[in-house]
Protein backbone atom coordinates (compact mmCIF):
# COMPACT_ATOMS: atom_id res chain seq x y z
CA UNK A 1 0.00 0.00 0.00
CA UNK A 2 2.75 2.45 0.97
CA UNK A 3 4.61 1.84 -2.30
CA UNK A 4 1.44 2.69 -4.24
CA UNK A 5 0.98 5.88 -2.21
CA UNK A 6 4.50 7.08 -2.92
CA UNK A 7 4.14 6.20 -6.61
CA UNK A 8 1.00 8.35 -6.84
CA UNK A 9 2.73 11.25 -5.10
CA UNK A 10 5.68 10.96 -7.45
CA UNK A 11 3.63 10.92 -10.63
CA UNK A 12 1.08 13.69 -10.08
CA UNK A 13 3.02 16.89 -9.17
CA UNK A 14 3.72 17.84 -12.79
CA UNK A 15 0.11 17.54 -13.93
CA UNK A 16 -1.10 19.16 -10.73
CA UNK A 17 1.13 22.19 -11.25
CA UNK A 18 -0.39 22.86 -14.66
CA UNK A 19 -3.85 22.77 -13.09
CA UNK A 20 -2.92 25.48 -10.57
CA UNK A 21 -1.50 27.65 -13.33
CA UNK A 22 -4.47 27.45 -15.64
CA UNK A 23 -7.70 26.85 -13.76
CA UNK A 24 -10.49 29.42 -13.85
CA UNK A 25 -10.87 28.98 -10.11
CA UNK A 26 -7.25 29.92 -9.42
CA UNK A 27 -7.55 33.01 -11.60
CA UNK A 28 -10.75 34.05 -9.85
CA UNK A 29 -9.23 33.63 -6.39
CA UNK A 30 -6.12 35.57 -7.44
CA UNK A 31 -8.12 38.42 -8.97
CA UNK A 32 -8.95 40.01 -5.61
CA UNK A 33 -7.24 40.53 -2.28
CA UNK A 34 -10.33 39.25 -0.40
CA UNK A 35 -11.77 36.31 -2.37
CA UNK A 36 -15.15 35.05 -1.18
CA UNK A 37 -16.50 31.65 -2.23
CA UNK A 38 -20.26 31.58 -1.67
CA UNK A 39 -21.71 28.21 -0.64
CA UNK A 40 -25.36 27.79 -1.69
CA UNK A 41 -27.42 24.91 -0.35
CA UNK A 42 -31.08 23.97 -0.24
CA UNK A 43 -32.58 20.73 1.10
CA UNK A 44 -35.03 20.50 -1.83
CA UNK A 45 -33.12 21.56 -4.96
CA UNK A 46 -35.55 19.85 -7.33
CA UNK A 47 -38.40 22.02 -6.02
CA UNK A 48 -36.60 25.32 -6.64
CA UNK A 49 -37.89 27.53 -9.42
CA UNK A 50 -35.38 28.80 -11.95
CA UNK A 51 -35.93 32.47 -11.15
CA UNK A 52 -35.16 31.85 -7.45
CA UNK A 53 -31.84 30.23 -8.31
CA UNK A 54 -31.07 32.94 -10.88
CA UNK A 55 -31.66 35.71 -8.31
CA UNK A 56 -29.20 34.22 -5.84
CA UNK A 57 -26.65 33.34 -8.52
CA UNK A 58 -26.73 36.90 -9.85
CA UNK A 59 -26.35 38.29 -6.33
CA UNK A 60 -23.11 36.34 -5.88
CA UNK A 61 -21.68 37.83 -9.06
CA UNK A 62 -22.92 41.39 -8.59
CA UNK A 63 -21.81 41.57 -4.95
CA UNK A 64 -18.23 40.72 -5.88
CA UNK A 65 -17.84 37.04 -4.93
CA UNK A 66 -15.01 35.07 -6.52
CA UNK A 67 -16.81 31.75 -7.03
CA UNK A 68 -19.94 29.78 -6.13
CA UNK A 69 -19.88 26.39 -4.38
CA UNK A 70 -23.00 24.24 -4.84
CA UNK A 71 -24.22 20.67 -4.61
CA UNK A 72 -24.26 18.72 -7.89
CA UNK A 73 -28.05 19.19 -8.15
CA UNK A 74 -27.60 22.96 -8.45
CA UNK A 75 -24.55 23.09 -10.73
CA UNK A 76 -26.42 23.21 -14.03
CA UNK A 77 -28.86 25.99 -13.08
CA UNK A 78 -26.22 28.20 -11.47
CA UNK A 79 -23.69 27.63 -14.26
CA UNK A 80 -26.31 28.47 -16.89
CA UNK A 81 -27.17 31.76 -15.17
CA UNK A 82 -23.50 32.67 -14.82
CA UNK A 83 -22.62 31.77 -18.40
CA UNK A 84 -25.41 34.00 -19.73
CA UNK A 85 -23.34 36.97 -18.54
CA UNK A 86 -20.13 36.12 -20.35
CA UNK A 87 -18.91 39.27 -22.05
CA UNK A 88 -20.63 41.46 -19.47
CA UNK A 89 -19.25 43.11 -16.35
CA UNK A 90 -19.04 41.54 -13.90
CA UNK A 91 -18.48 38.36 -15.83
CA UNK A 92 -19.48 34.80 -14.91
CA UNK A 93 -18.13 33.24 -11.73
CA UNK A 94 -16.58 29.76 -11.62
CA UNK A 95 -19.07 27.21 -10.31
CA UNK A 96 -17.62 24.60 -7.96
CA UNK A 97 -19.37 21.23 -7.63
CA UNK A 98 -19.31 19.93 -4.05
CA UNK A 99 -18.01 16.33 -4.05
CA UNK A 100 -17.00 13.90 -1.30
CA UNK A 101 -13.52 12.39 -1.54
CA UNK A 102 -14.92 9.03 -0.48
CA UNK A 103 -17.31 9.11 -3.43
CA UNK A 104 -14.52 9.91 -5.86
CA UNK A 105 -12.07 7.31 -4.61
CA UNK A 106 -14.84 4.76 -4.15
CA UNK A 107 -15.68 4.76 -7.86
CA UNK A 108 -13.83 2.72 -10.46
CA UNK A 109 -13.10 5.90 -12.40
CA UNK A 110 -12.96 9.22 -10.48
CA UNK A 111 -12.69 10.88 -13.89
CA UNK A 112 -16.29 9.89 -14.66
CA UNK A 113 -17.56 11.96 -11.73
CA UNK A 114 -15.46 14.91 -12.90
CA UNK A 115 -16.64 14.55 -16.49
CA UNK A 116 -20.21 14.61 -15.20
CA UNK A 117 -19.54 17.81 -13.23
CA UNK A 118 -17.90 19.39 -16.28
CA UNK A 119 -20.86 18.50 -18.49
CA UNK A 120 -23.18 20.28 -16.05
CA UNK A 121 -21.13 23.46 -16.37
CA UNK A 122 -18.80 23.24 -13.37
CA UNK A 123 -15.40 24.94 -13.54
CA UNK A 124 -14.02 23.11 -10.50
CA UNK A 125 -14.79 20.54 -7.85
CA UNK A 126 -14.79 21.07 -4.11
CA UNK A 127 -13.34 17.97 -2.46
CA UNK A 128 -14.78 17.32 1.01
CA UNK A 129 -12.82 15.01 3.28
CA UNK A 130 -12.73 14.22 7.00
CA UNK A 131 -9.90 13.18 9.32
CA UNK A 132 -12.12 10.45 10.75
CA UNK A 133 -12.24 8.81 7.30
CA UNK A 134 -8.58 9.45 6.50
CA UNK A 135 -6.43 9.07 9.64
CA UNK A 136 -3.32 8.23 7.61
CA UNK A 137 -1.83 11.45 6.19
CA UNK A 138 0.05 9.72 3.38
CA UNK A 139 -3.07 7.86 2.25
CA UNK A 140 -5.07 11.09 2.35
CA UNK A 141 -2.51 12.95 0.25
CA UNK A 142 -2.41 10.13 -2.29
CA UNK A 143 -6.21 10.10 -2.52
CA UNK A 144 -6.31 13.89 -2.97
CA UNK A 145 -3.63 13.64 -5.67
CA UNK A 146 -5.75 11.09 -7.51
CA UNK A 147 -8.92 13.19 -7.20
CA UNK A 148 -7.24 16.42 -8.34
CA UNK A 149 -5.57 14.61 -11.25
CA UNK A 150 -8.97 13.28 -12.33
CA UNK A 151 -10.34 16.83 -12.17
CA UNK A 152 -7.44 18.11 -14.24
CA UNK A 153 -8.05 15.49 -16.92
CA UNK A 154 -11.57 16.87 -17.23
CA UNK A 155 -10.39 20.49 -17.37
CA UNK A 156 -11.53 21.30 -13.83
CA UNK A 157 -9.85 23.09 -10.96
CA UNK A 158 -10.03 21.86 -7.37
CA UNK A 159 -10.72 23.30 -3.92
CA UNK A 160 -9.93 21.23 -0.82
CA UNK A 161 -12.73 21.27 1.77
CA UNK A 162 -11.29 19.55 4.81
CA UNK A 163 -13.80 19.02 7.64
CA UNK A 164 -16.42 21.07 5.74
CA UNK A 165 -19.53 20.27 7.75
CA UNK A 166 -22.31 21.51 9.96
CA UNK A 167 -20.62 21.48 13.36
CA UNK A 168 -18.93 24.89 13.16
CA UNK A 169 -15.41 23.46 13.22
CA UNK A 170 -14.56 23.56 9.54
CA UNK A 171 -11.15 23.45 7.93
CA UNK A 172 -8.25 21.05 8.14
CA UNK A 173 -5.49 21.64 10.69
CA UNK A 174 -1.88 22.40 9.84
CA UNK A 175 -0.36 23.82 6.69
CA UNK A 176 -3.20 22.86 4.36
CA UNK A 177 -2.13 25.46 1.82
CA UNK A 178 1.09 23.51 1.39
CA UNK A 179 -0.90 20.30 1.05
CA UNK A 180 -3.10 21.92 -1.59
CA UNK A 181 -0.01 23.05 -3.48
CA UNK A 182 1.48 19.57 -3.44
CA UNK A 183 -1.65 17.91 -4.80
CA UNK A 184 -2.39 20.73 -7.26
CA UNK A 185 -5.50 22.33 -5.76
CA UNK A 186 -6.21 26.05 -6.10
CA UNK A 187 -7.01 26.61 -2.41
CA UNK A 188 -7.93 24.83 0.79
CA UNK A 189 -10.27 25.34 3.73
CA UNK A 190 -8.15 25.78 6.86
CA UNK A 191 -8.54 26.07 10.62
CA UNK A 192 -5.50 28.32 10.94
CA UNK A 193 -4.19 30.94 8.55
CA UNK A 194 -0.65 29.86 7.67
CA UNK A 195 1.52 31.98 5.37
CA UNK A 196 1.66 30.25 1.97
CA UNK A 197 4.85 28.35 1.28
CA UNK A 198 6.80 28.98 -1.89
CA UNK A 199 6.63 26.44 -4.68
CA UNK A 200 9.72 25.17 -6.52
CA UNK A 201 9.23 27.91 -9.12
CA UNK A 202 9.27 30.57 -6.39
CA UNK A 203 5.55 31.35 -6.56
CA UNK A 204 3.33 31.38 -3.48
CA UNK A 205 1.52 28.15 -2.64
CA UNK A 206 -2.22 27.62 -2.58
CA UNK A 207 -4.48 29.99 -0.68
CA UNK A 208 -5.86 29.04 2.76
CA UNK A 209 -9.53 29.98 3.21
CA UNK A 210 -11.43 30.46 6.45
CA UNK A 211 -14.99 29.19 6.84
CA UNK A 212 -17.52 31.90 7.74
CA UNK A 213 -21.00 31.19 9.09
CA UNK A 214 -22.32 34.68 8.33
CA UNK A 215 -22.12 36.10 11.86
CA UNK A 216 -20.38 39.37 12.71
CA UNK A 217 -18.46 37.76 15.58
CA UNK A 218 -17.08 35.00 13.35
CA UNK A 219 -16.08 37.53 10.69
CA UNK A 220 -14.10 39.51 13.26
CA UNK A 221 -12.41 36.34 14.47
CA UNK A 222 -11.43 35.26 10.96
CA UNK A 223 -10.10 38.70 10.11
CA UNK A 224 -8.12 38.76 13.33
CA UNK A 225 -6.66 35.34 12.48
CA UNK A 226 -5.33 36.74 9.20
CA UNK A 227 -7.62 35.07 6.67
CA UNK A 228 -7.92 37.13 3.51
CA UNK A 229 -10.19 34.66 1.74
CA UNK A 230 -13.39 33.03 2.97
CA UNK A 231 -15.89 30.32 2.18
CA UNK A 232 -19.29 31.76 3.14
CA UNK A 233 -21.11 28.61 4.24
CA UNK A 234 -24.84 28.15 3.62
CA UNK A 235 -25.29 31.78 2.58
CA UNK A 236 -29.07 31.45 2.13
CA UNK A 237 -29.60 29.57 5.39
CA UNK A 238 -30.92 26.56 3.50
CA UNK A 239 -33.65 28.51 1.70
CA UNK A 240 -32.59 29.67 -1.76
CA UNK A 241 -36.16 30.55 -2.72
CA UNK A 242 -36.82 32.80 0.28
CA UNK A 243 -38.85 35.80 -0.88
CA UNK A 244 -38.43 34.98 -4.56
CA UNK A 245 -42.16 35.16 -5.22
CA UNK A 246 -42.53 38.46 -3.39
CA UNK A 247 -39.78 40.61 -4.89
CA UNK A 248 -36.69 40.69 -7.04
CA UNK A 249 -33.99 40.53 -5.94
CA UNK A 250 -35.36 37.99 -3.50
CA UNK A 251 -34.79 38.08 0.24
CA UNK A 252 -32.30 35.23 -0.18
CA UNK A 253 -30.43 37.21 -2.85
CA UNK A 254 -30.39 40.30 -0.64
CA UNK A 255 -28.92 38.21 2.17
CA UNK A 256 -26.12 37.00 -0.09
CA UNK A 257 -25.37 40.56 -1.20
CA UNK A 258 -25.16 41.84 2.38
CA UNK A 259 -22.87 39.04 3.47
CA UNK A 260 -20.49 39.18 0.52
CA UNK A 261 -20.15 42.95 0.85
CA UNK A 262 -19.49 42.58 4.58
CA UNK A 263 -16.76 40.04 3.84
CA UNK A 264 -15.19 42.33 1.25
CA UNK A 265 -15.24 45.42 3.48
CA UNK A 266 -11.96 46.50 5.06
CA UNK A 267 -13.47 47.75 8.30
CA UNK A 268 -16.07 46.44 10.71
CA UNK A 269 -19.53 46.17 9.24
CA UNK A 270 -22.78 45.07 10.84
CA UNK A 271 -24.02 41.86 9.27
CA UNK A 272 -27.72 41.80 8.49
CA UNK A 273 -29.39 39.62 11.15
CA UNK A 274 -31.51 37.81 8.57
CA UNK A 275 -28.56 36.77 6.43
CA UNK A 276 -26.38 33.71 6.35
CA UNK A 277 -26.85 30.78 8.70
CA UNK A 278 -27.34 33.01 11.76
CA UNK A 279 -31.10 32.53 11.98
CA UNK A 280 -30.60 28.83 12.63
CA UNK A 281 -33.95 27.41 11.54
CA UNK A 282 -34.25 23.89 12.96
CA UNK A 283 -35.46 22.17 9.80
CA UNK A 284 -32.77 23.51 7.47
CA UNK A 285 -30.03 22.99 10.08
CA UNK A 286 -31.08 19.41 10.64
CA UNK A 287 -31.15 18.72 6.90
CA UNK A 288 -27.76 20.34 6.41
CA UNK A 289 -26.32 18.25 9.22
CA UNK A 290 -27.74 15.14 7.57
CA UNK A 291 -26.23 16.16 4.23
CA UNK A 292 -22.71 16.50 5.60
CA UNK A 293 -22.91 13.48 7.89
CA UNK A 294 -23.89 11.43 4.88
CA UNK A 295 -20.47 12.36 3.43
CA UNK A 296 -21.93 13.27 0.04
Amino acid sequence: MKSLIFLVLALYPHTAASLVAGSALTKALDSTSRPVVVHLWDPKPAALESFAIADVSAACRDAGAAAVLVTPALVSAVAEEQEAHRGSYPGPLPVIADCALNDMIGTESPAELCIGAKSLGASAIGIRYYELDWPDEAALEAALCSAVAAAEQSGLGALLLGEFGADGDEGAAGAVGALASRVGASAALAKQCVEPEKTESGKEGALALGCWDGSAKALERLRGAGFSGLVLKNACDGDISRGARMKSPSLAAQAVTKLVKAALSKGSQTVWAGAGSTSGGESSSASLDSYFNNRG
